[in-house]
């Protein structure tokens, strides 16, 4: 049997410890891109796309499945550390104002702490602009789809590229975040020498920047993901001493995207919140996994042609339910809803100044989504006809009941390991069960021409 190419034990979202692993299979049944097997009962694999959900950590009842983020004590003391802060994180202390949370994180060691409402502001009229002229161009792909999510875009990529196209081509908040920082915030320290650290903090394990792939640009500064919670705990304390004391929160801050006086923050990290302020009228909002796989299937079938935009998260209840949350999500829903009661919903941008930097280009994405494909497409290669055909005679031996006991994730993509070499046929335990019955199967008998078939 030959060897998966490719074969890992962690990818750039997710960390695979395999002295946990009880073989339970249930990390590679709900992989939406089917790219983990499990061999010998515990030996962990990773054999084509990680798209970053985190499906898999949810699902592990072992704790063997954990995100590739770093912990408090992972932010370097020589940096001057930048917090890009998502609206999840104000969501899980109840009673807190922003400005206390992101006070917190200065007494945690973070010299800047940018919140995303500034830059949720700028993508809405961005967003709505685009589809306004979008209405006048005969043959434009509707609905648009939502590129906020990364983990919707991956999926995109991966199993439906046909769909690529209605991918909305703005610039991601987090993206106008980090973006804006590399050209406000990092030239002041790295003038004068002093190195920066990028610090995503994030509910779920895909990491939010984007490198610049554009020639001649500055070097990238060190960034890395920190998951909510692994500092939560830690966040809490210098947040309830904040409460305690009669501190104002971010009276001295340095520039205006460092505090957040809008509930748009807090209300985009629910799902329908990044919808729920825009002036789109033919909206839809759809939460959770399989119902966005369901949607993005009714999308390719034509179903949804008469709305506009489709906001698409592949959590519950939107990034609140992100896997690395530290309150339910709920509970934080309930948090969120009272902020935007104090908050309000208006907009602290002038809509003229953001439509300037339209006309400028400023909202359009470094590369075309459609460049995907290369990135996040399935990385095994086409079957040809025969080994299509040894495919569904394989299935037919087998007798598929989706058991996952072989460490495939269903009959079929174990039929296909199968004959790409890389499973053995001896791995399914009900053609083993027949065979010491003696009942024979078809890779028994031989062929028209005499000769077994072998895998």
């Amino acid at each position: 049997m030959s060897t998966m190419a490719g074969v890992r034990r962690s990818t750039g979202f997710v960390r695979f410890k395999e002295e946990r692993c009880t073989g339970c299979a249930a990390c590679l049944r709900i992989c939406p891109t089917k790219a983990i097997r499990i061999r010998h009962q515990k030996s962990i694999r990773i054999v084509d796309q990680c798209i970053g959900c985190g499906a898999c950590i949810r699902a592990c009842p072992a704790g063997a499945v954990s995100a590739a983020t770093i912990g408090l004590d992972g932010i370097r003391s020589d940096h001057v550390a930048i917090a890009l802060v998502s609206p999840v994180l104000y969501a899980q202390f109840p009673g807190v104002m922003p400005g206390g949370v992101l006070l917190g994180l200065h007494r945690l060691g973070f010299h800047h702490t940018v919140d995303m409402s500034f830059f949720l502001e700028m993508f809405q009229y961005a967003a709505e602009e685009f589809i306004r002229r979008n209405r006048r161009s005969p043959g434009s792909p509707w609905p648009l789809i939502s590129p906020i999510c990364p983990v919707v875009v991956r999926l995109i990529a991966f199993q439906f590229p046909s769909l690529l196209p209605h991918v909305l081509p703005v610039l991601r908040p987090v993206a106008l975040m980090a973006r804006e920082v590399k050209k406000r915030i990092i030239p002041a320290h790295t003038s004068q020498g002093r190195p920066v650290g990028l610090y995503f903090i994030n509910p779920c394990p895909t990491k939010a920047g984007a490198r610049s792939d554009r020639r001649g640009t500055p070097p990238e500064p060190h960034e890395a993901a920190i998951g909510i919670n692994d500092l939560f705990s830690e966040l809490k304390r210098q947040v309830d001493q904040v409460l305690d004391s009669d501190m104002i929160p971010f009276s001295g801050s340095g520039f205006e995207f460092e505090t957040c006086s809008s509930g748009n923050a807090a209300l985009g990290a629910m799902s329908g919140g990044e919808i729920a302020n825009m002036d789109i009228e033919k909206t839809l909002s759809v939460h959770g996994l399989q119902e966005t796989v369901a949607y993005l299937h009714k999308i390719e079938m034509g179903l949804l042609k008469d709305f506009e935009y489709i906001e698409f998260r592949t959590c519950r209840e939107g990034c609140l339910g992100g896997v690395l949350t530290a309150v339910d999500p709920y509970i934080a829903k309930r948090n969120v809803q009272k902020m935007v009661g104090v908050f309000g919903l208006g907009r602290r941008l002038p809509r003229d100044t953001i439509l300037r930097l339209y006309e400028k280009g400023q909202f359009q994405p470094d590369q075309d989504p459609r460049m995907l494909t290369r990135l996040f497409g399935a990385s095994r290669p086409a079957m040809s006809l025969e080994e299509a055909r040894r495919v569904e005679a394989v299935l037919e031996d087998i007798e598929g009941r989706d058991c996952g006991a072989c460490g495939s994730p269903d009959c079929r993509t174990f039929a296909e390991d199968v004959v790409r070499g890389h499973a053995a046929l001896a791995d399914c335990i009900w053609l083993h069960a027949r065979k010491q019955e003696g009942k024979p199967t078809r890779f028994d008998r031989p062929t028209d021409d005499g000769r077994g078939e072998k895998s």
